[in-house]
């Protein structure tokens, strides 16, 4: 009963408080942090002063408040967590000179509460791989000063990058470490925002290996976006972006491209049935050609399977990827001889211990 008198006084006490004024913004704001310690959340004061309230704040504090209002809208606590750490983090990195980060701050909260964006689209970045760049972050004094960056460009509609996918990478990396020392030809069917071309490129340069990577994906902006982060990292050579399907791209590659030594695909793999139970989260803002994967979710990954003998060079490698219910029906079909040009080598769980990535084989003999 205390915490809600409090409260009510609070408000009430905000309601005659004007504008400009701060002393009684401040006595409140320091009345909160205290309610606060005991877990009382606070936003009754902090809501009606988001230009000076969220500023009075530290990033703990307002981690805290972010915390509560995300918990109280639904959110659960372990993601909650992570949200309100980023989006404080977010608007403080982004605040530029005269600008107030609490109303970013608040703009944030409120496209996740009201809108359940996803946090990658919010904060237009994400951390893959380790991947960092260089950006010259402005200061008080209206000049500049390069830092270190870390993460990938986001934008809505492409696929947010997943921990998942950051595991397909390092498989990769560590299957092809086995490969002859020569330079590789790889394509990615399905780039997306870039995020596994740009780790792989970028893993690559730093081991002086030669490699280039075609990448392709039906959606245009996906392809700008993977173009726009190659040029941020610096791999644009390194980087090919096709906007076309695989089908139009096999009807091409003969006259533009040879073989590769490496096919590598996150498709969309999820089956039809699925797609409404998704999290809206996902649902609602990811592009469905991105999730949607057919009737059983393998629609594009049989296309995959059927044109990778011609696509690859002998022992040449894919990886996939997939639904947890996939390996078992590939490895099924592989079995039966129906695909006699390649083999399966393995499958892969993923961190949660899900059935996750495939990893196929070209034979050396057709």
């Amino acid at each position: 009963m205390a915490a809600v008198a409090w409260a009510v006084l609070a408000s009430i006490a905000w309601r005659g408080v004007s504008p400009g004024s701060r002393t009684v913004n401040r006595c409140l704001i320091r009345q909160a942090r205290l309610r606060n310690r005991r877990g009382f959340a606070c936003d009754l004061v902090l809501t009606r002063s988001r230009k000076s309230g969220w500023h009075e704040l530290t990033d703990d504090e307002a981690r805290r408040l972010a915390l509560q209002r995300l918990v109280d809208a639904g959110e659960e606590q372990a993601e909650a967590n992570i949200i309100s750490r980023e989006i404080v983090t977010f608007a403080r990195k982004n605040c530029r000179p005269g600008e107030n980060w609490g109303d970013r701050l608040e703009r944030a909260l409120k496209e996740r509460i009201q809108h359940q964006t996803p946090l990658q689209y919010i904060i237009g970045e994400w951390d893959f791989h380790n991947l960092k760049h260089m950006t010259q972050l402005p200061t008080r004094s209206h000049t500049s000063r390069l830092i270190w960056v870390q993460g990938i460009r986001v934008r809505k509609p492409s696929l947010c990058p997943r921990p998942e996918t950051e595991e397909l990478v390092s498989l990769v990396l560590d299957s092809v470490s086995q490969f002859p020392k020569r330079p590789l030809s790889v394509l990615e069917i399905g780039s997306g925002t870039g995020a596994i071309a740009l780790a792989l490129a970028d893993s690559w340069r730093k081991q002086a290996r030669g490699v280039h990577i075609t990448a392709i994906d039906v959606a245009k902006t996906a392809c700008e976006l993977t173009l726009e982060n190659a040029e941020i990292f610096g791999l644009s050579e390194h980087i090919e972006v096709i906007h076309a399907s695989l089908d139009e791209f096999v009807a091409l590659r003969n006259k533009t491209h040879g073989t590769f030594d490496l096919i590598v695909s996150n498709p969309p793999y999820i089956p039809s049935r699925l797609l409404k139970s998704l999290d809206p989260v996902v649902r609602e803002h990811e592009d469905p050609r991105a999730l949607d994967g057919g009737s059983d979710g393998l629609d594009l990954i049989r296309q995959i399977v059927t044109y990778a003998p011609d696509m690859l060079k002998p022992t040449g490698e894919v990886w996939m990827e997939v639904d947890s219910s996939h390996p078992v029906i590939l490895s099924e079909s592989f079995a039966q001889g129906k695909l006699a040009r390649m083999e399966f080598v393995s499958y892969h769980k993923d961190f949660n211990g899900h059935d996750r990535f495939v990893r196929l084989r070209r034979r050396e003999s057709p």
